[in-house]
């Protein structure tokens, strides 16, 4: 219970951010940097267990049906890393609350502790799904820490994410590759599988995503340039993410995976290659930089670097000096990017060209700053020194030969020179020397220092120096940790860490290190000056721009291929290459009776008439030029298609077909009032092009229907439907079950749609102006007035239609009185059947939506039925029960939408009768809101004229027989309902005159 009340504990600081930073504003970080102790107390008993030879797990079923299971598990390496994200965490955030503004920072915090949680889920996940999640919620993290810093975050922001999510892209390989061939998700289990000894090429494959993972969030070459671009990012969210927690996941995958490639010859080539140039260049460039961040940033790309190599040798001893530096690198690391936040608090700049002489002005944050930086550039007795020298020592034991261990002994004896470079460049030339002296101000004084932000940055630099003379305090903790990076049959692991081990070609190198690091000292005035200039004048961050560039022409390039407002442009790429897959493809299988049986007794006579029907109506349809001729058309072939449906024995389905095809006739006459009345001639060309797609496109789709549905019979997972679907959910209607038991979360996706769908109509069509009943005022420059419609001569067919049809509401309202309660009726039957019989929430929400359509149609004029915001409530409410299903499963020991089964008073029920009501009341709340939107002309509100009025105060009465004269008047003028037949002038504004 450790583990979960650590992972709790966690997850309740993320939900704690938003009360404390409301009433506390920065301070908020005393708090949450308690609650991060608190975890890490909670977690110190599972960390006992470690450190005594345990191994302490939790784990609860996550999705049962799969086997997953959300488990927890602490190994060595896991507590080094949890402790380091949980106190460094809790050191950061009470610095920040005296670095941050005053205000209340509710992001800041919020995507610290969010980060925080995924960094702990992470370290001691040994689930691969889980592992995945975290993995990606801390990349997440970084881009939002990035992106809330304003303007100088927002492109570095968007190449963090490409470059992570890149990288994580390959995790998700790995993750799937690893699970599918070993029949596990359970990462302990994984990674001792047999596997990897006998399938080489599997796990060579592997270990090349799993590096591209790691390398891609440890900011390895070439994939380093994120690393830099972070720095935008508030100095907090440096010392913590982008020093000791967030690059840390990429070492700790790589540390993680060790046990099963730490001999694989591509993972140690890789790695110990590609490490020692990532610490080379990236000392390199940190000597370049004049900002102190950014010098910081690429010092910590050199380290990480170092870690990786050393990761490489993959030896015990190896491994063992990897943990030491990870812990002495997050210690001195975090303290000196929260130094260099002391500094730019009082001087207001990083530069280094423009620093007074601060080791007088500033001697404690001087003197804790030379300590961060002996550590970092392993001079004794820093607790650096003893990792540097372990990591010298490894590198002997390469697993290439003599040969390859001297070269890499003695690639990092050369990047540690560069590393004793630039820590006397952050010392000298942000302190000492004072290159800027003779340009700062006299009148000008140094900010005072919070005793907040000097104390805790000082704290992880200063824990350093008594640490490496007791070094040896670490040895289990690094000997346990070493011992989960190897096989599980591999001998324990005993380091002997120490600060002295007497005199040996190690420390003799240290000691010339230190020597060239002097003389650099002292022609620093020459050697650093020298240095502040790009090497390269095209840079890592403009070649992300140039990919970017270019994928975005090419993009752009595809696009212009639909790019028109023919409809011909749009579909003739979807055509051509469905013909070409289907032609080609089913030209190869015709002929092969094994791959296309030939069945009997397909066809029957229904066929042909059918057949018949839709061609005769699919030609009228194409040569239509009425938009009315054309919708009457295609009602037909949508009814020839039902009646082909029902006559393969699918009520459902064919019940669906039917409504659905009723309503969206009526939506498509009601956008068709805003429409011209015949459709625009096209250019001959496309006439003929659109028919030459059109029969292209039907006979690729033919050809594949008869080759690939015709020709076979049941499948087996359909036979399996029908006879074990019964049995499974006590439901004999093999379609709804399908819905919503065994794909009920396909069709909770298409709810999400739905929901999505009647969000973006409301978006859309709410605020698009009607310029004929709501014209702009006359000084809206940018309104353009519609064009006018003639007016129809009193004694023509259309005036008479129009005039007339007021009388034909009556008898349509009696009719509703008596059709509505009775589809109410069948509505409910329908959806209370439904798992059992033809029926279900879709079909009865369809039925109910028709009595929408029949109170719209019955009434005399543009209205909303029901109040405005009904619609999208019962959309929410719907998508919201369907969640609440989902859930109410897990906590009933099943998986997320998986239904429960019981009895109620000796009567059987299914929480899926719960999840289709949700669908119900989605699908009903959609088309209501494409009636209310597509048909009341006067607005949402209701419409222009005697909007209180409901449609049963619209039958109360006798019929004026005087109201369709009235009508033809109002649409020549006065303010009422829009025509597109009858209109001489604009009408006027609502409640005005003319």
């Amino acid at each position: 219970m450790s583990l979960l009340w650590t992972l709790v504990i966690s997850a309740v600081t993320v939900l704690a951010t938003f009360p404390l930073t409301r009433f506390l504003g920065r301070h908020a970080g005393w708090p949450i940097a308690a609650l991060y102790l608190a975890a890490a107390a909670a977690f110190w008993p599972a960390a006992t267990q470690v450190m005594a030879g345990d191994t302490p797990t939790w784990s609860v079923p996550w999705v049962p049906t799969l086997g997953l299971e959300l488990s927890l598990r602490a190994d060595g390496l896991g507590t080094v890393f949890t402790f380091i994200a949980l106190v460094i965490g809790a050191i950061v955030l009470a610095y920040s609350t005296a670095y941050l503004k005053p205000g209340r920072n509710l992001t800041f915090y919020f995507y610290m502790a969010m980060f925080t949680v995924s960094m702990v889920g992470l370290v001691l996940a040994d689930d691969l799904i889980l592992l995945f999640l975290c993995w990606e919620l801390t990349s997440l993290a970084s881009f939002f820490l990035i992106a809330r810093s304003g303007y100088a975050g927002e492109a570095a922001s968007m190449r963090t994410l490409l470059i992570t999510f890149l990288g994580g892209l390959g995790l998700l390989a790995a993750v799937t590759a690893i699970i599918v061939r070993t029949g596990t998700t359970t990462l302990s289990e994984a990674l001792a599988h047999e596997v990897w000894d006998t399938s080489p090429g599997f796990t060579a494959a592997v270990a090349l995503l799993v590096i591209l993972a790691a390398f891609t969030k440890s900011a390895q070459f070439p994939f380093h340039v994120w690393l830099p671009d972070a720095m935008a990012a508030a100095t907090p969210v440096s010392a913590y993410l982008h020093a000791a927690a967030v690059v840390k996941a990429g070492i700790f995958l790589l540390m993680r995976f060790s046990p099963a490639f730490h001999d694989v010859p591509v993972w140690n080539v890789l790695l110990i290659t590609t490490g020692l140039v990532t610490c080379g260049i990236g000392g390199w460039f940190a000597l370049q930089k004049t900002d102190l961040k950014k010098l910081m940033a690429y010092s910590t790309v050199s380290q990480l670097g170092l870690i990786v190599a050393t990761i490489g040798v993959g030896t015990e001893y190896a491994l063992a000096a990897a943990i030491l530096h990870v812990i002495a690198h997050a210690l001195f690391k975090s303290g000196l990017f929260m130094m260099v936040g002391v500094v730019d608090h009082a001087t207001g700049t990083r530069d280094v060209r423009r620093m007074p002489v601060l080791s007088s002005a500033m001697p404690v944050a001087f003197w804790v700053t030379v300590l961060g930086c002996a550590s970092m550039a392993g001079v004794p007795p820093m607790l650096g020194f003893v990792s540097k020298e372990s990591i010298l020592t490894s590198m002997l034991d390469s697993p290439f030969g003599a040969v390859a261990s001297w070269a890499a002994f003695l690639g990092v004896a050369l990047t540690a020179v560069l590393t004793f470079a630039y820590c006397a460049k952050i010392v000298f030339n942000g302190f000492y020397d004072g290159r800027g002296q003779a340009k700062w101000p006299e009148d000008r004084p140094l900010h005072t220092t919070p005793w907040a932000l000097g104390t805790f940055a000082a704290i992880p630099i200063v824990v350093g120096l008594p640490l490496a003379f007791v070094v040896g305090i670490l040895d289990t903790p690094v000997g346990r940790a070493t011992a989960a990076m190897l096989p599980a049959d591999a001998e324990e692991p005993h380091p002997h860490l120490s600060l002295w081990h007497g005199v040996n070609l190690e420390l003799v190198t240290s000691l010339a290190i230190i020597a060239v690091g002097v003389l650099v000292i002292l022609r620093r005035r020459f050697f650093f000056p020298a240095r502040e200039h790009d090497t390269f004048s095209f840079d890592g961050a403009d070649v992300i721009r140039v990919i970017n560039d270019t994928a975005a022409d090419f993009g752009k390039a595809l696009g212009a291929l639909a790019r028109a407002d023919n409809p011909t442009r749009h579909v003739a790429v979807q055509f051509v290459a469905l013909a070409a897959l289907v032609l080609g493809g089913v030209g190869v299988l015709v002929g092969r009776d094994e791959l296309l049986p030939v069945q009997e007794g397909l066809v029957s006579p229904v066929d042909a008439v059918v057949l018949v029907i839709i061609a005769g109506a699919v030609v009228v349809l194409g040569r239509a030029s009425s938009r009315l001729a054309a919708v009457v058309a295609l009602s037909t072939i949508g009814a020839a298609v039902t009646v082909q449906i029902f006559a393969l024995g699918a009520p459902d389905v064919g019940m669906t077909q039917l409504l659905v095809e009723a309503l969206t006739v009526l939506m498509i006459m009601l956008v068709l009032q805003r429409l011209p009345q015949t459709f625009g001639r096209g250019p001959r060309w496309g006439n003929k092009a659109a028919l030459a797609l059109a029969v292209v496109g039907g006979l690729s789709a033919g050809v594949a229907t008869w080759a690939l549905t015709g020709r076979r019979d049941r499948s087996e997972i359909a036979i399996w439907y029908l006879t074990e679907g019964p049995v499974e959910t006590s439901g004999d209607n093999v379609v709804n079950t399908i819905l919503v038991e065994f794909r009920a979360l396909d069709t909770f996706g298409e709810l999400t749609v739905l929901g999505m769908a009647a969000a973006a109509m409301v978006a859309i069509l709410s605020t698009v102006r009607d310029r004929y009943l709501d014209p702009p005022p006359e000084s809206d420059r940018n309104y353009v007035a519609p064009p006018e419609v003639p007016l129809q001569a009193e004694g023509s067919t259309a005036y008479r239609a129009i005039a007339e049809a007021w009388g034909n509401a009556v008898p349509m309202q009696i009719m509703v009185r008596a059709t509505a309660p009775l589809l109410a009726i069948i509505s409910a039957i329908l959806f209370l059947r439904g798992h059992n019989s033809p029926g279900g929430g879709f079909i009865a929400a369809l039925v109910g939506s028709s009595i929408v359509a029949l109170i719209y149609l019955a009434t005399s004029r543009d209205r909303t039925v029901g109040p405005p915001r009904l619609p999208l409530r019962l959309v929410a409410l719907g998508v919201l029960i369907a969640i609440g299903t989902g859930i109410w499963g897990m906590l009933g020991h099943a998986s997320f939408l998986e239904p429960l089964h019981g009895y109620v008073f000796d009567i059987y029920v299914s929480t899926s009768m719960v999840f289709d009501l949700g669908v119900y009341l989605a699908v009903l709340g959609l088309v209501m809101e494409a009636f209310n939107l597509l048909g009341a002309t006067g607005g949402r509100e209701g419409t222009r004229e005697r909007a209180d009025e409901s449609v049963e105060g619209e039958i109360s009465g006798p019929m004026d027989t005087s109201r369709g004269e009235r009508y033809a008047e109002t649409r020549r003028g006065i303010p009422g309902r829009r025509s597109t037949y009858l209109q001489q002038d604009r009408p006027p504004r609502p409640g005005g005159g003319q």
